[in-house]
């Protein structure tokens, strides 16, 4: 229904006028009406019509006036003028306020209908444009989450300006300016996950990334991206340390009390420092990532705190399992160690799951976690070297690698032994060991990236056609989580998903209208859009013509 408002001074005119009219019948709902302008204000403000019918000379409020004042709060109303003054100025005046129609009177009711109609048809149709151009927006939202994204990590980075920063931001809505700064790592695993893909598809994942992003999204002070590699970073805000403070405890027991829902999923939390400086926002990821690589040392849900002021907060946090170990950094007794834990599972799981900056702050967390006399420990240290290698090929033999080809990469690696002279020779072992079944995991991952994305380009043509295509589907098919599917699709095609596939059904709907008869709508129909109107404005807008115009143009070519 189109809401109507008619403001006439002289009741018997106005009676008339609502009586002469089957406003329900033609699409039309009379919302209210009033006997000038001054009491029509307010009223009109209230039930925001689409269509005003305004008398032009009353008492208190003429319909000039009114307009004028209309038009100021409600700037797509659309305005029908009254008079019984056949007067250039008053008409020129209506003119300048953008009023619709200018109407002598008396008017009859057929040719007050006509003209409410004729305007009804504009105001579907600029309804229909703004709904469609909503519905784009939503759709391409894909493009300004990786835009807020890539801001979020270059300025976390220190790879943007401070006024950089805070121009970029704004544009992409995010407020960046605040007194105090800290940011917060985040990973969530499976329990018991014995896959060797940390990017493969996990709908409880995938579910719990979306709580947590809608638990923060309307808070205005905490600003999160998901990495590749499905880690969450929290960039928090505050006005003073009291508050940061607040914010970052109440933050982290939301988290976990979201978690607790999920008892077959752990998650790992680092806090980094605070900061006061925009600039030394990297300093605070820097410290958090630190602490991070520590998380593949630990069997249970942990939160790392970094400063020395927190070290008996971070004790207190430590699972009842490692506990029981009996590990003190202090003291060395090798019958308290949990040899299996701090080896083979350690490095196994950071071989798989772990990138290379995060190499060292490994290395350094897991000879620390021993304890100076147990590194100091030939017998130990050859333990440990003989674990991490056998660690290596077992990983290098999960991603295809054969026992022969597993010592032939590792080359003079394959000796632990020759590397034992001391602590930090041991280390610098570990690190290499590291460093390379790391980069030997990410070629493969390249290259398994390469058939995930033609996977899914062939699952787009054969399902183009489903009004439901979506990041979603498309990731859960190829079994890849959806932020990490939609970053190597960028990179790998250098195009969106959400581009790729209007492209496809632009393609399919410009190959219709030129090889068939079939209506607009029906084409839209079959290449995904239910919505005609919808579709001729995608159309319109990727090719610079409606549907229409392209039939007609290839048809004279």
């Amino acid at each position: 229904m189109i809401k109507v408002f008619l403001v006439e001074d002289e009741y018997a005119i106005r009676e008339g006028i609502k009586k002469s009219v089957d406003w329900e019948r033609d699409g039309f709902e009379l919302v209210g009406e009033a006997g000038d302008g001054e009491v029509a204000f307010p009223k009109i403000l209230s039930t925001k019509p689409d269509i005003l019918i305004t008398d032009i000379r009353m008492p208190f409020m003429d319909g000039l006036e009114l307009s004028r004042l209309v038009r100021k709060e409600l700037p797509h109303i659309k305005i029908v003028v009254l008079s019984g003054y056949d007067d250039f100025n008053y008409a020129k005046e209506a003119i300048s306020i953008g009023v619709e129609e200018y109407i002598l009177k008396p008017v009859s009711g057929e040719n007050l209908m006509n003209e409410l109609k004729r305007i009804a048809e504009d105001i579907k149709a600029q309804q229909q444009e703004s709904q469609a151009r909503l519905k784009y927006l939503k759709d391409r939202e894909e493009i300004r989450t990786l835009e807020q994204q890539k801001f979020l990590h270059d300025m976390i980075d220190g790879k943007l300006s401070i006024q950089d920063s805070i121009s970029l931001g704004k544009e992409l809505g995010i407020e960046i300016t605040a007194a105090y700064y800290s940011t917060i790592l985040m990973q969530v695993f499976p329990k018991n996950n014995n896959s060797g893909d940390i990017d493969e598809y996990s709908g409880t994942k995938e579910e719990v990334y979306i709580r947590i992003k809608d638990l923060f999204a309307e808070t205005g002070n905490v600003y999160l991206y998901e990495q590749v590699g499905d880690v969450l970073c929290f960039l928090d805000k505050a006005d003073n340390l009291e508050e940061m403070e607040g914010r970052i405890d109440s933050g982290i027991r939301m988290l976990g009390e979201l978690l607790d829902g999920y008892p077959d999923m752990k998650y790992f939390i680092s806090v980094g420092k605070t900061v006061e400086r925009l600039r030394d926002v990297n300093v605070s990821y820097a410290d958090a990532s630190k602490k991070f690589a520590e998380r593949y040392m630990y069997e249970d849900s942990f939160v790392f705190y970094g400063d020395e002021a927190d070290k008996e907060k971070k004790r207190e946090n430590i699972s009842e399992e490692r506990n029981a170990a009996g590990a003190d950094i202090d003291k060395f007794d090798i019958n308290s160690i949990d040899v299996g834990m701090i080896s083979r599972k350690t490095i196994y799981n950071f071989m798989r799951q772990g990138t290379i900056p995060e190499t060292d702050d490994l290395v350094d967390d897991y000879f620390g976690s021993m304890g100076r006399e147990a590194v100091e420990s030939v017998m130990l240290r050859q333990f440990v070297l003989v674990e991490s290698l056998f660690s290596a090929i077992s990983l290098l033999e999960s991603l295809g690698m054969t026992r022969e080809e597993s010592i032939e990469l590792l080359g003079e690696m394959s000796e632990p032994m020759r590397f034992n002279d001391s602590v930090e020779t041991a280390k610098d072992y570990i690190r290499m060991l590291l460093k390379e079944v790391i980069e030997y995991r990410n070629k493969i991952s390249d290259q398994k990236y390469m058939g995930i994305i033609e996977k899914a380009k062939n699952f787009i043509l054969d399902n183009y056609q489903n009004e439901e295509m979506s990041l979603q589907l498309v990731s859960s098919n190829v079994n890849v989580s959806s932020n990490h599917f939609s970053a190597i699709f960028r990179k790998e095609t250098g195009i969106t998903f959400i581009d790729y596939l209007t492209t496809v059904r632009m393609d399919k709907a410009k190959d219709l209208l030129t090889t068939t008869s079939m209506k607009t709508s029906d084409v839209g129909f079959e290449v995904g859009y239910r919505d005609p109107h919808y579709f001729s404005y995608i159309f319109k807008k990727t090719q610079g013509m409606s549907p229409k115009e392209f039939r007609r143009l290839k048809k004279e070519a």
